[in-house]
């Protein structure tokens, strides 16, 4: 009988956990035999993504959020309420249905809203299913995260009913025990994986710049998320371009993101064919989205983007030189989360970070320059400064480790074994 995991992303905005579960969910098939795993996600973007083998999904209707503890349906026309009961009661029977050996929940402990703790509660009670919490490195600011745990009752899961918490980042870098004033029973169950890191694509940089028609140019990838809130970047980017030094020859992929509005889309597709008059030898295209960023991000001698968590670990883990701009302004509690983020891996040296307050055309002209002129960030310099990118092989021993301490893994999975050693808190 094969081990089943069933992993809840909690999406409420942009497509950052959904493409955290994929990858992670990719990594753990093709490491471990006899694995089946469903994936619950209320992400609207699911069907931009191809699942890994042996991997299948149960959708829930979307959900946005609008404030640090207020949501709402984002596309049925129906009270938060009653549609977070339904969501609440798929979730519920999915779990029973399955019966999974291993229960991961994405970011929020008890979802949106509080719609996990039933299935929480009942997994619990069955003895059945093992209870982990994934974790991002940063959550956002104290205040923030403290609000959004009261208002959805979200310590005491974290206390009696989570089994561990773990945590994709560097204890070193930020410790959300510190941050967070996490009490000691929380803190004992935390264990650091490190930074979700990824393997360059099987197609090739030399492929890819064939495949866009880039022809020697400096390869310039822009990307800003869903796009939400990305057109600020998108707009002074293409300003920038036009008051770039005239000697330097740059091809530019903006990625839009899928919820940029179609004004937004509409306005910068107009100013990418005026470029193509006034600039050519500066050639710029625009798509609305890819599933293949990665191999666009690979290619790429410059990246510039937001500052979420899956873009700049996958900039560092391909040694991308790069200028972001985090969102700072969102309303929720994450508001401060990429501004961390981004601010704590400037410090280490890894790129350069520009403050959307600060954000100009001449300004990103100015770091667009440096950063062209720098070195890109190497797996040496990112060994110096003790940046772990073995997030997910550290995740694999965990389940492996979980599953096998509770005689929940079959003998051919839990036979792979445990290469990474893990780092826990003492």
């Amino acid at each position: 009988m094969p081990t089943k995991l069933l992993i809840c992303t909690n999406e409420a905005f942009g497509l950052g956990h959904l493409r955290t579960a994929l990858k992670l969910s990719a990594f753990l098939q093709a490491e471990l035999s006899d694995l089946s795993i469903l994936l619950i996600t209320g992400s609207s973007m699911l069907h931009g993504f191809r699942l890994p083998p042996r991997v299948d999904v149960v959708k829930l209707p979307s959900m946005m959020m609008e404030g640090v503890t207020v949501y709402t349906s984002k596309y049925l026309p129906l009270p938060f309420e009653e549609v977070k009961r339904l969501r609440e009661r798929i979730i519920l029977e999915t779990a029973l249905a399955y019966s999974p050996h291993l229960f991961l929940a994405d970011f929020r402990p008890v979802g949106v809203g509080g719609e996990l703790l039933p299935t929480l509660r009942a997994l619990k009670e069955s003895e059945r299913t093992a209870l982990a919490l994934l974790f991002p490195d940063i959550a956002g600011n104290l205040e923030g995260v403290r609000a959004e745990w009261q208002a959805d009752h979200a310590m005491p899961a974290l206390e009696e009913l989570y089994d561990e918490i773990w945590v994709y980042g560097c204890q070193a870098f930020y410790d959300p025990i510190k941050e967070y004033q996490l009490p000691d029973p929380v803190a004992q169950k935390i264990r650091f994986c490190g930074y979700l890191g990824v393997e360059p694509p099987t197609s090739s940089p030399e492929a890819t710049c064939r495949e866009l028609g880039i022809a020697g140019e400096t390869f310039a990838l822009v990307t800003v998320g869903n796009g939400q809130d990305g057109f600020p970047v998108l707009d002074a980017y293409l300003r920038a371009l036009a008051v770039f030094p005239n000697h330097l020859q740059l091809f530019s992929l903006l990625v839009g993101g899928p919820d940029l509005s179609p004004g937004d889309q509409e306005v910068i597709r107009q100013r990418c064919a005026q470029l193509a008059i006034t600039h050519p030898e500066r050639p710029v295209r625009f798509i609305e989205f890819t599933p293949a960023l990665l191999e666009y991000m690979a290619a790429a001698d410059l990246v510039v983007s937001m500052g979420g968590y899956n873009t700049l670990v996958e900039i560092l883990s391909l040694g991308k030189r790069a200028v972001v701009i985090p969102r700072v302004h969102f309303a929720r509690s994450k508001s401060f989360e990429q501004f961390i983020r981004a601010s704590l891996f400037e410090r280490l040296g890894l790129f350069r970070l520009l403050h959307p307050e600060q954000l100009s055309p001449e300004a990103l002209t100015e770091a667009l320059l440096a950063v062209l002129s720098a070195p890109s960030p190497s797996r040496q310099h990112l060994q110096a400064v003790g940046f772990d990118l073995n997030g997910l092989h550290q995740v694999k021993a965990h389940v492996v480790r979980l599953l096998g301490e509770r005689g929940l893994l079959s003998p051919p999975a839990r036979a792979e074994g445990t290469q990474h050693a893990d780092q826990t808190t003492p």
